[in-house]
């Protein structure tokens, strides 16, 4: 009888724990699943470095934010952190010590992250990875005063939750999109333009941001600036893919999101995500004086030829242009027509069109010059897809020029740009309101700072002043009162 006893209470231990190990299992499972996501790996995965180990320099306008690791190690990385200091890192950008991480780091969008993603996302980092127990060899170095992160505390009362939507007459799917692209994905941290103290703005959601000299265009349903002239198909398979047939092909830090997490998620997420985006509403004031959409410009014009007796139609000048070994035409027929043609018509699934491109079409050239000076190379659901980088190999001029050929030919003819244009962009582009008058804020703060220490040391001495007569008064009225009882 007690072997018995024995044997079913040794069953039972047993199927406890392999339902304990189950359920760990599943919780780590969605863990990875929010990871992904949150696209976690992007920032704290440096190029050849261990998962999540950190040690990638994240570029911002005010320096190198140099990503943390991130692996459970108690001595380098987050494993001494329980689930709360885990949550309040995560949501408010407060590590376990109090210091406070900057927004590179997007907390204002992970303010809202439901409860159980958390839990599941800290079972997945503290159980599902590898522990790494060094520490990047990089630190974080801001000048002054950014390197006082306390400062972050008024910011984080002014700005610590990014401008999420609502889930008012939304669908279940919308819904799940609208959490996906508003918290998890925190896509308004690149897509939504900043304010004078890097802040979101929340009156202009998903309209078109600044990430490192690229543009994150406008996501609105906006149909001429947004996606709103894009199919639920076509915004499917961008963010699985990299690439929409006849709207655009994903480079930069849009290559690395798809990377890293939306071609991994699954397709029941990106239609969610494709549907909210297709209800978000456009801002009137930001397609004022646009009438067409940036993969609209469907219409190539053939390179001139060098040898005019071919029957080509291109005009004197052009072919002078086409000889001048500077043009744009020479660099184009050198770097580029032997994968995307001499119409640019590209080879479909393997080079894309520059036609009903929105990088080649739109009204700003950024994300063109970017392409040419840093290149492609974004791994996505399809494979690997590959453009090299000419940024050491041409000047800003030939850059210049090349990309005023290829917009005149391929794109919009409206977009011109000069070599002081192609300097400023792959630079990382125009610098933020804030750093360029912080040097007079300090100095006004300082000026400030001396008037009031000034106007209270006045103030104190003129409180001395009064009550030093006061005692001198008392006492020569108090003598007087003296004399007069003695007085003959």
């Amino acid at each position: 009888m007690r072997l018995a006893l024995c044997v079913g209470a040794l069953s039972l231990a047993a199927h406890a724990h392999a339902q304990t190990q189950s359920a760990d299992a599943a919780m780590i499972a969605r863990g990875k699943a929010v990871a992904i996501e949150a696209d976690c790996a992007a920032c704290h995965t440096a190029v050849g470095g261990a998962p999540f180990s950190g040690g990638r320099a994240i570029e911002s306008p005010l320096g190198a934010i140099v990503a943390p690791n991130i692996t459970p190690s108690k001595t380098a990385g987050m494993g001494g952190y329980t689930l709360a200091q885990f949550a309040d890192a995560l949501r408010k950008g407060i590590a376990r010590d109090g210091t406070h991480l900057y927004p590179a780091m997007p907390y204002p969008s992970y303010a809202g992250m439901r409860d159980e993603d958390v839990a599941a996302l800290y079972a997945y980092m503290t159980k599902g990875i590898a522990p790494v127990d060094t520490r990047p060899a990089i630190k974080t170095s801001l000048g002054f005063p950014f390197n006082q992160r306390w400062l972050m505390a008024g910011w984080n009362l002014l700005y610590g939750v990014g401008p999420h939507g609502n889930d008012t007459g939304l669908t279940a799917q919308e819904q799940r999109g609208r959490y996906l692209v508003d918290v998890a994905g925190h896509c308004s941290s690149c897509h939504t333009p900043r304010g004078a103290l890097m802040n979101e703005q929340g009156f202009a959601y998903l309209t078109g941001g600044s990430v490192g000299g690229w543009k994150a265009p406008d996501i609105t349903s906006d149909p001429v600036r947004g996606v709103g002239g894009w199919s639920e198909q076509q915004l499917v398979d961008y963010l699985r893919n990299g690439h929409a047939q006849g709207r655009a092909s994903a480079a930069g830090p849009m290559a690395e999101a798809i990377e890293h997490s939306f071609s991994q998620m699954p397709q029941s997420d990106l239609r969610a995500i494709a549907a909210y985006l297709q209800r978000v509403p456009a801002s009137p004031s930001t397609n004022a004086g646009m009438q067409r959409a940036d993969f609209a410009w469907t219409q190539a014009r053939p390179l001139a030829q060098e040898n005019d007796e071919t029957g080509t139609d291109s005009t004197p000048d052009e072919i002078a242009e086409y000889r001048h070994v500077s043009s744009g035409a020479v660099l184009y027929g050198a770097a580029c027509a032997s994968c995307h043609g001499d119409r640019g018509e590209g080879k479909a699934g393997v080079y894309p069109s520059l036609t009903s491109s929105t990088t080649v079409g739109a009204s700003d050239a950024s994300n063109l010059i970017m392409t040419v000076v840093q290149g492609i190379d974004r791994r996505d659901a399809t494979g690997q897809t590959v453009m090299p980088a000419f940024g050491r190999d041409m000047s800003d001029e030939q850059i210049a020029a090349l990309v005023n050929f290829v917009t005149k030919r391929f794109g919009n003819p409206a977009v011109t740009v000069d070599a002081s244009q192609v300097r400023v962009t792959r630079n990382g582009g125009r610098t933020p309101w804030l750093l360029d008058n912080i040097k007079p804020l300090i100095g006004f703060s300082a000026l400030v700072g001396l008037v009031a220490i000034a106007l209270l040391i006045s103030i104190v001495r003129w409180r001395w002043q009064r009550a030093r007569r006061a005692r001198i008064d008392q006492a020569a009225r108090h003598s007087i009162h003296t004399n007069s009882e003695y007085t003959p």
